[in-house]
C-alpha cells in the first residue's frame, strides 16, 4: 500500500514555511508603524528602511512569542475560547477593514510628523519616492531575517529528530535548541560581527591617507613640519588636516585687531607598531620640541574615533588667545565615532587618560607662575574619552583650568553624575548644576549667562567648564538604556529644536537614535551634532571673557578658514 504520509508531511512542511503568525503580523505591523514615528532628526530613505525592517522583525518575533506563551498557558489550564459562527464572520470582515484604516491613518500621521521634524532642524523631508524606496528596503530586511529564522527553526527540528532516536524527546529538543542557539551566537559574533569590523577597520585604515591639496606644513611649530619628530605621512588623514588648518597671525589680527603670534599644533598618529601610551609619549616629545609649555594656553584635545579635531574649537582658542596657544591631540583609532561608541568604548578612555596624564605631569612639575592655562576639550566620543582623565567633576575642576565638552554622550560617567545632581526643576537637556558656579550646560551659544528658562546665573568662578549639547543631537542622547527605559528628556518638555511629537517607544527609540547618529552632521550649525559658531563664546568664557561679549568678528574670521572633516 503506498505511503501517503510522506507527501502529507511535505505539504505540511511547505505550509509551515510560508505560513505567518497572525499575532506576529499584528505586532510586526505595529512596530513597523512606530518605526516611522518622528525622532530627533529626519532620516534618509535607506536608514528609514533599515530601522523599519529591524523593528518589523522585532515586533513579529515578539508577537510569535506572546502567541506561544498564551497557547502554552491555555493548554496547561485547559482553557478553551469558542466564538459563534456569526461573530467569527464579523471579526474576519471587520478586523482587516479596521486594520487597513488604522495603518493608513498612522502612516499619514507619522509621515507628516517626520516632515515637521525636518522643519525643526532646517532640513528637507522625504518625498514619496524616498518613502517607496524605504519600504522596499524594509521589506527586503524583514524577508531576509524571516528566512534566516525559518532556517534556524528547521535546523533545530531536524537536529531534535535525529537526537530523538537515542534520547528522550524532551531532552533531544532541549539539546537541539541549545546547540543551534550557541552555533548562531558564535557565527554572529565571531564570523559576521568581528570579521565585519575587521574588514571595516581595514578599509578605514586604507583611507587614512594624505588629503588632497594639503602639503606638509612649512612651520616648525607643526607636527609633520621641519624639525618635527613625527613624519607628515604618519599623522593620518585627520592629523594632517589638523596641522595644516591653523590660522595665520595675520588672519587672527584681522579678526581681533590685536597683535598675534603663530599658534602651535602638535599631533601623533596611531600606527601598527605603537601602543596608545607610545602615541601619547610622541605628543609630549612634540610639545617639548616646540616649547609649547611656554605658551599662554595649552589645550589637550581628545579626538573622535577617526582622529578628528573640530576646527571650531581649535581656532576659537587660537583667535581668542591671539595665537599664544598650543594644542595637543592624538589618534587612537580609524573608526567613525558612531561605530566606536557601539563597539569599543575602552580605547577612547585609555587615550584620553594617557595623553592628559602625561601632559599634566610635565605641567605640574613647572613653577606655578610659569604654567600655561591647561584646558581640555573633545567632541562626541572625544568628550567621552577625555573625561576618563578625571575621577569626578571635583577632580576635573582641581586639575584642569577649564574646558569645553561638545556633544557629550549621556553615558559619560561625570556628565551623567552632574546631570543626576542637577538643581530641582532644571531639565535634563540643559541641567543647572550648583547654580552654574563652575559648570554650565548650554543648548546654544547664548545660554551661558542664563539657564534654559532665561533665569540669570550668578557669578561664574574659575575654572570654567561648558557642556555644549543640543536637544536634537542624537550623539548626546543615544544610550542602550533606551531599549527598555524612558529617559527624563522625553518625559520633560522638548527642546527648542525637537518636534513635540517625539515620544519614547520601547525598542524602537533606541534604533531611531542609532540611525539618527549617522545623519547627525546633516543639519546646519546649531542643530543636531553641528555646533560651529556657538563654541566661540563657550571658549571665550572659559579663557576669561564674558558670555555676553561680542564675538562676531572672530566667528566671521573662523568661518572663512574652518574645516569640517570627519
Amino acid at each position: 500500500m503506498p505511503d501517503v504520509s510522506a507527501p502529507r508531511a511535505r505539504r505540511d512542511a511547505d505550509r509551515r514555511w510560508w505560513h505567518l503568525s497572525r499575532t506576529g503580523l499584528f505586532f510586526g505591523a505595529a512596530y513597523f508603524l512606530t518605526s516611522i514615528a518622528p525622532s530627533l532628526l529626519p532620516r534618509t530613505w535607506y536608514y528609514q528602511g533599515m530601522i523599519s525592517g529591524l523593528c518589523a522583525v522585532g515586533g513579529y518575533g515578539l508577537g510569535v512569542l506572546i502567541a506561544w506563551v498564551v497557547r502554552t498557558i491555555a493548554r496547561l489550564i485547559d482553557l478553551r475560547v469558542t466564538v459563534s459562527g456569526e461573530a467569527r464572520h464579523w471579526l474576519l470582515v471587520a478586523a482587516p477593514v479596521f486594520g487597513a484604516v488604522a495603518v493608513l491613518g498612522l502612516t499619514v500621521a507619522n509621515v507628516r510628523a517626520q516632515a515637521r521634524t525636518a522643519a525643526f532642524v532646517r532640513l528637507t523631508p522625504l518625498d514619496p519616492v524616498d518613502w517607496a524606496m524605504a519600504l522596499a528596503v524594509a521589506t527586503l530586511i524583514a524577508v531576509l531575517f524571516l528566512a534566516v529564522a525559518r532556517g534556524l527553526r528547521s535546523a533545530t527540528h531536524q537536529l531534535a529528530e535525529a537526537a530523538g532516536h537515542v534520547l528522550p524527546k524532551t531532552i533531544a529538543s532541549l539539546i537541539a535548541v541549545v546547540v543551534v542557539a550557541l552555533a548562531t551566537a558564535w557565527i554572529t559574533d565571531s564570523v559576521l560581527f568581528h570579521r565585519g569590523m575587521q574588514a571595516f577597520a581595514g578599509v578605514a585604515a586604507q583611507v587614512n591617507t594624505t588629503p588632497s591639496g594639503r602639503a606638509a606644513p612649512t612651520s616648525p611649530l607643526r607636527s609633520g613640519g621641519p624639525g618635527s619628530l613625527e613624519s607628515y605621512g604618519s599623522l593620518g588623514f585627520q592629523g594632517q588636516m589638523f596641522v595644516t588648518s591653523a590660522p595665520t597671525p595675520d588672519e587672527i589680527m584681522a579678526a581681533t585687531g590685536r597683535g598675534a603670534i603663530e599658534p602651535i599644533r602638535v599631533y601623533a598618529g596611531r600606527t601598527s607598531d605603537r601602543t596608545v601610551a607610545d602615541v601619547a609619549d610622541a605628543v609630549i616629545a612634540e610639545l617639548q620640541r616646540t616649547r609649547a609649555f611656554d605658551r599662554r594656553v595649552l589645550a589637550v584635545f581628545t579626538t573622535t574615533g577617526t582622529g578628528w579635531v573640530d576646527d571650531w574649537s581649535a581656532q576659537s582658542i587660537e583667535y581668542l588667545a591671539n595665537g599664544d596657544t598650543a594644542i595637543a591631540a592624538m589618534q587612537y583609532s580609524y573608526l567613525p565615532s558612531a561605530m566606536s561608541m557601539m563597539t569599543d568604548r575602552e580605547t577612547p578612555r585609555e587615550a584620553g587618560k594617557a595623553l592628559f596624564d602625561k601632559v599634566y605631569a610635565v605641567w605640574r612639575a613647572m613653577p606655578e607662575d610659569d604654567r600655561p592655562q591647561l584646558v581640555v576639550g573633545g567632541e562626541s566620543l572625544g568628550s567621552y574619552g577625555g573625561h576618563a582623565a578625571f575621577t569626578d567633576a571635583a577632580d576635573m575642576i582641581a586639575k584642569a583650568g577649564g574646558g569645553v565638552w561638545v556633544g557629550t554622550p549621556s553615558f559619560t560617567d561625570i556628565a551623567a553624575t552632574l546631570t543626576a545632581q542637577r538643581n530641582e526643576g532644571s531639565p535634563e537637556i540643559v541641567p543647572v548644576v550648583d547654580d552654574g558656579i563652575h559648570v554650565r550646560f548650554a543648548a546654544s551659544g547664548d545660554q551661558l549667562a542664563h539657564d534654559y528658562y532665561g533665569r540669570d546665573y550668578g557669578a561664574w568662578a574659575f575654572p570654567r567648564f561648558v557642556y555644549a549639547q543640543h536637544p536634537s543631537d542624537p550623539v548626546v542622547w543615544w544610550n542602550p538604556a533606551l531599549l527598555g527605559a524612558e529617559p527624563d528628556w522625553l518625559r520633560e518638555p522638548r527642546g527648542r529644536d525637537v518636534n513635540p511629537d517625539v515620544t519614547w517607544i520601547p525598542f524602537v527609540t533606541f534604533w531611531q537614535l542609532t540611525t539618527d547618529m549617522a545623519v547627525g552632521h546633516d543639519p546646519p550649525d546649531g542643530y543636531g551634532h553641528r555646533y560651529g559658531p556657538e563654541l566661540v563664546p563657550a571658549w571665550g568664557s572659559v579663557l576669561g571673557g564674558s558670555p555676553t561679549d561680542d564675538y562676531s568678528r572672530i566667528v566671521a574670521g573662523i568661518e572663512g578658514t574652518v574645516s569640517r572633516v570627519e
